[in-house]
């Protein structure tokens, strides 16, 4: 359907993208034969978060290693005031990220604005893009978005940095480079 949409208007695009989980091994929840039809991946994790240092990195750099990955979502599953970010080596995650390709996201839900505005210099460094997301599961959800763009600027991150700020033409370049790297 979302194909079909692109073809009947000119000069709009909706991606077909998925958000998914990210398993305690490393692996996605998906398989690649269903991934390989979609324009982007978002991974993340939202169960086991009580792993150690090393396996929670372990686990985090595979599932970016994955060519289909675009997007590493909330990066340290941290719920500001309930619940804690797991332990996470997040230079090395960043590393990988930058070794890979894969775009880190923004999250810019009040109880998350994960990652924080401390890692995005590093990241920026490294040439790792991010992903404003207000994580709206609700139309007036979307204004948060504003939260996230407040965080990206005391990250010192430009509008260059941010994947949805840049016109459409670089984001499918952006994402067919991803894909080219498989």
């Amino acid at each position: 359907a979302i194909r079909k949409l692109n073809k009947k208007f000119d000069g709009f695009r909706l991606f077909a993208g998925v958000e998914c989980d990210i398993l305690r091994d490393g692996s996605l929840d998906f398989g690649d034969d269903v991934l390989s039809e979609l324009d982007f991946v978002v991974a993340s994790i939202h169960s086991v978060f009580n792993l150690s240092e090393a396996d929670m990195t372990r686990r985090i750099i595979r599932a970016i290693s994955n060519p289909l990955v675009t997007i590493l979502a909330h990066p340290t599953g941290r719920l500001l005031l309930k619940r804690e970010p797991y332990v996470v080596d997040l230079a090395a995650v960043i590393d990988a990220a930058a070794d890979t390709g894969t775009w880190i996201e923004l999250n810019a839900a009040p109880k998350r604005l994960d990652l924080d505005w401390r890692w995005w210099p590093r990241a920026k460094e490294k040439g790792v893009k991010c992903v404003i997301n207000p994580d709206a599961h609700r139309a007036e959800r979307l204004q948060d978005l504003w939260f996230g763009i407040g965080i990206a600027r005391k990250g010192w991150l430009t509008k260059n940095d941010v994947m949805n700020c840049l016109p459409l033409g670089k984001i499918e370049d952006a994402i067919a480079g991803k894909k080219a790297r498989q």
